[in-house]
């Protein structure tokens, strides 16, 4: 049975890409089949920050309405049904359609009565299948192109439409983008479990609260759950306030010391794990997987 593993966290640059690719370095160095998911599609990393070759390149494409002139009777069904007000009838009679408010919803052509409206398509991202050639993680990266704002929808179509992939490995390790809204609903919604990276700042702490409102509502009850507080030692940080949170919900917890050596392997694009192996961080690193196992 595969096991989803969902790395999720408010803002950015709290670590959660680092933890991700280090875990599945470590799940793959103990000779399981891993998946590495890189569903931050604004601004996928995982295949620059390591040495990955792509084997497969899949385009994604949205609905966008094409206006039939010659079938439109002008009724504007179209235009007062569209949620998004990406239709607007000009003085000449003529219909056109504003892209950047559209969400592809289908709505207007559903309403037409005249069948006027047409499916037309939109190129909205792209999916890249490959694997990390010294270590054999295969990795599968969302990308969504500059001209989108349909993140939501391509997030979910990474997960939904790869699910039968992900039947093929032990471990599905899925890192997701910054934020703490809906978006992140199709991420956790197969997970089995959810490694919340903080870090003891108080914008991060904040954003803790958010996200574990966000799981109250949406997770699974067989979901189980960690906060991993990484960069742990830093100076002023909001330790009494991330000890309140954790010790009002009783959730587990394991503090990952800051540490330059993250730097370091960042600049050489290799796991911690692997140039480290015996730091503290490696060690903490490790914990998390032994909560993946158990």
């Amino acid at each position: 049975m595969t096991s989803i593993v969902a790395i999720i966290g408010g803002k950015g640059g709290t670590g959660k890409t680092f933890i991700a690719l280090n875990i599945a370095y470590l799940l793959r160095s103990m000779g399981a089949k891993v998946l590495l998911v890189d569903a931050d599609v604004e601004n996928p990393s995982i295949h620059t920050l390591t040495d990955t070759e792509i084997l497969k390149v899949t385009v994604y494409k949205s609905f966008k309405p094409v206006v039939n002139e010659a079938k439109c009777s002008k009724c504007r069904l179209c235009i007062e049904s569209c949620p998004e007000h990406s239709l607007i009838i000009l003085p000449t009679g003529r219909i056109i359609h504003i892209e950047s408010l559209c969400s592809g919803c289908g709505v207007c052509r559903l309403v037409c009565p005249s069948e006027a409206i047409e499916a037309g398509e939109r190129v909205e991202g792209l999916f890249k299948y490959g694997t990390i050639k010294d270590n054999g993680i295969d990795i599968l990266v969302g990308e969504l192109l500059p001209n989108s704002r349909k993140s939501i929808l391509l997030i979910t179509r990474l997960i939904e439409d790869h699910k039968s992939l992900f039947s093929n490995y032990e471990y599905v390790i899925i890192d997701s983008p910054p934020g703490s809204s809906i978006g992140l609903y199709p991420i956790i919604k197969y997970a089995s479990h959810i490694i919340i990276v903080t870090e003891p700042t108080p914008l991060s702490v904040n954003d803790l609260k958010k996200v574990l409102t966000l799981i109250d509502k949406y997770k699974m009850k067989t979901t189980k759950i960690l906060i991993a507080i990484n960069k742990y030692g830093i100076p002023g940080g909001s330790y009494e306030d991330l000890n309140n949170i954790i010790n009002t919900r009783s959730i587990p917890h394991i503090k990952i010391p800051y540490s330059n050596l993250v730097v370091e392997t960042y600049l050489q694009c290799k796991p911690l794990v692997k140039l480290h192996p015996e730091s503290t961080v490696t060690s903490k690193l490790k914990e998390i997987v032994n909560f993946i196992l158990t």
